[in-house]
């Protein structure tokens, strides 16, 4: 957003967006990485977490682990993953992983260690032997982890769970408080639109029946709207039948399409959402709370005390994350960054491996964050609930005239309210719309990278191309005022 951009025509645009029920991605990381370059050398690890801790009063530490293996691909699905069931591959990179985790001693041991999730991926692929030397090496660098986290969780599909419970049973005797499994639709026909049909809905609730059987703290599932062929009344039954089942936490996604995931090639969809979809959201919202769940996000709602996701909320809050793995990212204050490339391969795991084993993985792909990009963060991130005194040490007095605009144009439009001392909070419609209000604090820069990274995909799908055109509609997000 320019400077000379008013209060009023950003009000406009919001209200523009909103009028046509505009869909823009998810914004759960700001920069995402699409907007990641490579780094050149320029920074390393110590020196990027060295410059963070600068940056915080009460040092503090989300863990993430990223295993990139998968049983199949979902067809909405452009996250870092590879199809392999190699157990010779699996063992290898736990080493590495594990190595990894022993390289990063002192920075874990300079932070509270607040969360640790192993996502992917589908990291409940791996044996129990496997997690058994991951926890190992936590409890190596970093003794008292389980008395100092809030949650330690895990992805997972429901058939790996079905196929495997005892390896549930063992992580929940190590201290696995959530899970999150991923099972889209209760709709038969919509399951296998996704490309899940090992993860039909007998395996479904067989596997929420194993985890109910374990006493497993948080069972976390989601729901996605937009699936070719989803109707109305099909989207009711899904969320109807999920109340039913009771999970602790439960998200709900409107349909992302990518050039770089399959449903691009299909020609049953577009990057461009059906503005329907806020009724289906509607819907959600309202049987949710009926059956007593609080939103904690946009996407997300929880049974209270029991339910939600812990380092989602304290990552939006500014607590720093630190990605091990072939393609976990890191966030931090000074620089969000990858040890790899964006697009995942055999080829990028065995370098990873092979580096982790001979401790020389460096950050090769990232953003570089100034004061003003690290404010952008916050407000595209944790508008849900914000103390702007906050960011008073990034120097928002002086830059207020590029936000406050946004502030005032979401306030008149009833997105958000502003409470004494400072302190932003999303509406009801405010949730409802988050994604649209938080495009609208991008900088120019970051939506530049987002739509060429997103548009040279494109250009390289040529099935894409041959169905959606040359010339992707809103490939990217919002075009904000000013951009």
């Amino acid at each position: 957003m320019s400077e000379s951009v008013t209060t009023s025509t950003i009000r406009d645009e919001l209200a523009g967006h909103i009028r046509q029920g505009v869909i823009p991605p998810f914004n759960y990381a700001y920069p995402s990485r699409s907007a990641y370059r490579p780094l050149n050398g320029s920074w390393n690890i110590q020196s990027i977490w060295a410059e963070d801790l600068k940056r915080h009063s009460v040092p503090e530490l989300n863990l993430y682990l990223h295993v990139p293996f998968c049983r199949y691909k979902c067809g909405f699905c452009n996250l870092y993953t590879v199809i392999s069931e190699d157990m010779d591959v699996y063992d290898a990179y736990t080493d590495a992983l594990c190595t990894q985790i022993r390289d990063h001693t002192e920075i874990i041991q300079s932070r509270r260690l607040r969360t640790v999730y192993i996502g992917g991926g589908t990291p409940s692929l791996l044996s129990l032997r496997h997690f058994e030397r991951v926890f190992a090496t936590l409890d190596e660098i970093y003794p008292n982890w389980r008395s100092t986290v809030e949650e330690v969780a895990i992805e997972a599909t429901p058939d790996s769970i079905v196929k495997e419970p005892g390896t549930l049973e063992g992580l929940i005797s190590m201290g696995l408080t959530r899970a999150n499994i991923g099972i889209q639709s209760l709709v038969p026909a919509e399951i296998r639109e996704a490309g899940r049909g090992q993860a039909n809905e007998r395996v479904i609730r067989e596997a929420i029946e194993i985890v109910r059987d374990k006493r497993l703290p948080n069972l976390s599932t989601d729901l996605i709207m937009g699936f070719a062929g989803q109707t109305p009344e099909s989207w009711c039954h899904s969320v109807d039948e999920l109340v039913a089942l009771a999970p602790e936490t439960i998200s709900t996604y409107f349909l992302t399409v990518r050039p770089d995931a399959w449903f691009s090639k299909t020609g049953a969809y577009q990057y461009m959402w059906n503005p329907d979809l806020y009724e289906r959201y509607d819907y959600a919202n309202s049987a949710f709370r009926e059956a007593g769940y609080i939103q904690e996000s946009n996407v997300r709602y929880k049974k209270l005390g029991r339910g939600g996701y812990q380092q989602k909320v304290l990552t939006f809050h500014g607590v720093p994350l630190l990605g091990l793995g072939a393609g976990a990212r890191s966030y931090t204050s000074a620089v969000d960054y990858m040890v790899g490339n964006v697009k995942p391969s055999f080829t990028e795991v065995a370098d990873y491996i092979a580096k982790a084993r001979n401790h020389e993985l460096t950050p090769q792909t990232g953003f570089i964050l100034n004061d003003e990009e690290i404010i952008r963060k916050r407000l595209v991130l944790d508008t849900f609930d914000l103390d702007l005194r906050e960011l008073e040490r990034f120097g928002y007095r002086e830059k207020a005239h590029l936000f406050e605009p946004v502030l005032a144009a979401a306030e008149e439009l009833g997105l958000l309210c502003r409470l004494p001392a400072e302190r932003v909070q999303l509406t009801p419609d405010g949730f409802k719309y988050r994604d649209i209000l938080s495009w609208m604090f991008f900088s120019e820069n970051v939506i530049e990278l987002d739509r060429a990274y997103y548009e040279r995909l494109h250009q390289q799908n040529r099935r894409a191309r041959q169905h959606m055109g040359g010339e992707p509609i809103r490939i990217s997000g919002l075009k904000t005022a000013g951009s």
